[in-house]
């Protein structure tokens, strides 16, 4: 009888963030950012906008994991002011995507 052997990845400096796993992660690396630094660098809107150009649908939720991340917090715990600013921004990236 042949042994299964589980295949382990090594986990992503990304992946050990609070609140973003493997795909969050995927699409972060997909669209060029693959440690905090470059996610603090260009911050959650940022991120979002070019997880969407790699091919990724994006979320307010996203975004708010994103800066729940950096902020090392749960994102349901995001200041309400912070999840408001995000949301405004978030709807302006969608509106950039409309634009011919």
């Amino acid at each position: 009888m042949q042994e299964s052997r589980a295949r382990f990845r090594p986990v992503s400096e990304i992946e050990r963030l609070r609140n973003l796993g493997p795909e969050s992660a995927s699409w972060l690396a997909e669209a060029g950012i693959t440690t905090r630094a470059e996610l603090a660098r260009v911050g959650a809107i940022e991120a979002c906008r070019r997880i969407r150009r790699a091919g990724h649908p994006v979320t307010t939720n996203l975004a708010y994991a994103i800066e729940g991340a950096l902020m090392d917090c749960d994102w349901r715990m995001l200041p309400f002011e912070f999840r408001k600013h995000l949301r405004i921004e978030f709807l302006k990236l969608r509106h950039e995507s409309k634009k011919p």
